[in-house]
């Protein structure tokens, strides 16, 4: 699992939301993001970089118990929602279904890639 690496840069990150909010389906906010992970309905988690550190270490523990991937991005939480298409900021992004993104390749490696 990428826990906490920075596997994706800006702009890659700018170009898969932007897919995902057209043919996927992300949920913003840590409430709403917490409860799909402790549902196990998410398939990936993005934190900002100015995440306040209890959220993020709630967020962090449920994705570890759950067996979530998660990473943390170099980018605060206002460009975060902008990047996601929102006009507010949003500390932590839930990816439920990627689209036609292909977000979770580049974080998750293949398992044919580990034999």
């Amino acid at each position: 699992m990428a826990e906490g690496k920075q596997v994706i840069e800006t702009k890659d990150l700018k170009r898969h939301l932007e897919v995902i909010s057209r043919t996927g389906k992300m949920i913003l906010g840590f409430r709403q993001s917490y409860l799909s992970i402790l549902n196990r309905k998410t398939k990936l988690i993005i934190l900002a970089s100015n995440c306040p550190p209890n959220l993020e270490r709630e967020i962090v523990i449920a994705c570890k118990m759950a067996g979530i991937p998660y990473i943390k991005v170099n980018v605060p939480s206002v460009e975060l929602g902008y990047m996601a298409g929102k006009p507010f900021s949003a500390a932590v992004i839930s990816i439920l279904d990627p689209g036609s993104s292909n977000i979770l390749e580049q974080v998750m490696p293949s398992e044919e890639e580990a034999y």
